[in-house]
């Protein structure tokens, strides 16, 4: 609704507020409607005023005593309130859902326009304005100071002279779409282009014929009249406006186009009739469709079936793996053969502390009756059956144990010549004289390796 003030309903000039206008000649309807505004206070005992801030000056009233805010500088403070619990209570706004923009300006793709005195931008869904210049390309309006682009039905930009100057342009707000759709792209009628075409010819050759030049201007005008109200009725059939059900027929009656649009109050979308389905759809995908980056797939209506499709097994949901969870011989050997295991739920720390313990890589065996892995022996020469990878192994011999008399003596063990492919062993002996001969008796030798 349009909240009338007296300082609009009878200012001096024509633009509120710029004297460099025209006297304003005060309009009977707008007068009539401002008083009924204060007819219906008087009779409510509501209380008008233009800014919130002048509200707040007012108290001390019956609880439910009406109050409206017309005109606030802050927009959103503009609205219905309610005296209740000892403050004014904000009820809802005053703004309509259809509107047309006023102090329309800018450029043909950057348009700039004002909201009538009242509404509010939030509660606009469709709004009319007449552009001052042709667009050459994408297009922004900026309304009351919030900038938003305007682009087709398909969430395109818009074309060259989508947009022409005198040409009524409708836009509308659609969920789903950033910013504004532009209904109906600028179209030129033939019949306005014949009559213009008409008038610029006939003012052409009749320079000195003034009576019909101005007979053509005339026509021009008719023409214009004619273009106009076919512009409206064509606009008229295809937007129907809101209704609380699908409507079965058009607004003359007629059967339904398509391609014609209407907003349904309920569900609160705007829909467009399609021949081919006989039946009105959503103008807009429907959300309920998309996917939430927000809920991480938990949307999925079937979530196995969505494994499925795209190859993933049981194991995909398993906590844990057990042995019946795994095939023969579905692991590659590559996996086997890693020099460290990494999975805290085996233990890796202890099993690479395993890893370099000592590792027995050969021994050769006196006292077993030559019993021998490995190795092979010839006297004090001991060969790899398998060469090692480097020299970097222990050799050690358990030698055996010999009583003489009182004393006892222990072989102790000498190292030479060592290579990967072998090595040989010098023994020294403490006799029980105290001195010191060659290693003798059977003894086990083994050799041991850390790492590789």
């Amino acid at each position: 609704m349009l909240f009338f003030l007296k300082e609009l309903v009878f200012r001096g000039y024509d633009t509120l507020g710029l004297d460099s206008t025209d006297p304003y000649r005060p309009d009977k309807e707008q007068i009539i409607a401002y008083l009924g505004q204060l007819e219906i206070a008087a009779t409510l005992g509501a209380v008008m005023v233009k800014t919130k801030t002048q509200l707040d000056t007012i108290t001390n009233k019956e609880d439910y005593t009406p109050a409206i805010v017309g005109a606030d500088p802050d927009e959103e403070k503009s609205g219905y309130y309610q005296w209740l619990n000892g403050k004014w209570n904000y009820v809802r706004d005053l703004a309509d859902s259809i509107t047309r923009l006023v102090n329309v300006g800018g450029s043909g793709n950057a348009i700039t326009a004002d909201l009538r005195l009242g509404v509010s931008l939030s509660a606009v869904e469709f709004a009319f304005f007449v552009p001052a210049a042709n667009n050459a390309g994408a297009v922004t309006i900026t309304v009351n100071g919030v900038t938003k682009p305007i682009r087709n039905g398909l969430g395109n930009e818009l074309g060259e002279d989508d947009i022409q100057a005198g040409y009524p342009a409708m836009i509308a707000v659609m969920e789903g779409q950033d910013g504004y759709v532009l209904l109906n792209p600028a179209n030129v009628e033939a019949v306005v282009l014949a009559a213009k075409e008409a008038a610029i010819a006939a003012k052409g050759e009749a320079v000195d014929a003034k009576g019909a030049a101005e007979e053509a201007l005339n026509q021009l005008e008719t023409a214009v009249t004619q273009a106009s109200e076919l512009a409206f009725q064509r606009f008229n059939k295809l937007y129907l406006g809101s209704f609380n059900v699908n409507p079965s027929a058009d607004n003359q009656g007629d059967p339904l186009e398509d391609g014609a649009l209407f907003f349904h109050k309920v569900e609160k979308k705007i829909k467009v009739y399609s021949e081919d389905d006989s039946a009105w759809i959503l103008a807009t995908p429907d959300t309920s469709d998309f996917f939430h980056k927000s809920n991480n797939l938990s949307d999925l209506i079937s979530k196995s079936a969505a494994r499925s499709n795209l190859g993933l097994g049981a194991l995909a949901v398993l906590g844990k793996i057990s042995g019946g969870n795994i095939n023969n011989r579905t692991i590659p050997g590559s996996k086997l053969q890693e020099d460290t295991v990494t999975d805290a739920e085996i233990n890796s720390a202890m099993l690479n502390i395993l890893k370099n313990r000592p590792q027995v890589v050969a021994l050769y065996s006196d006292i077993g009756d030559d019993a021998s892995f490995n190795l092979t022996r010839s006297g004090s020469t001991y060969t790899f059956e398998t060469a090692q990878p480097d020299t970097s192994y222990v050799v050690d011999a358990i030698g055996q144990r010999t009583v003489q008399g009182n004393l006892s003596y222990i072989n102790i063990l000498g190292l030479n010549t060592k290579s990967k492919s072998s090595f040989s062993l010098s023994g020294l002996r403490l006799n029980s004289s105290g001195d010191i001969s060659g290693l003798s008796g059977k003894f086990d030798v083994i050799v041991y390796r850390v790492a590789n």
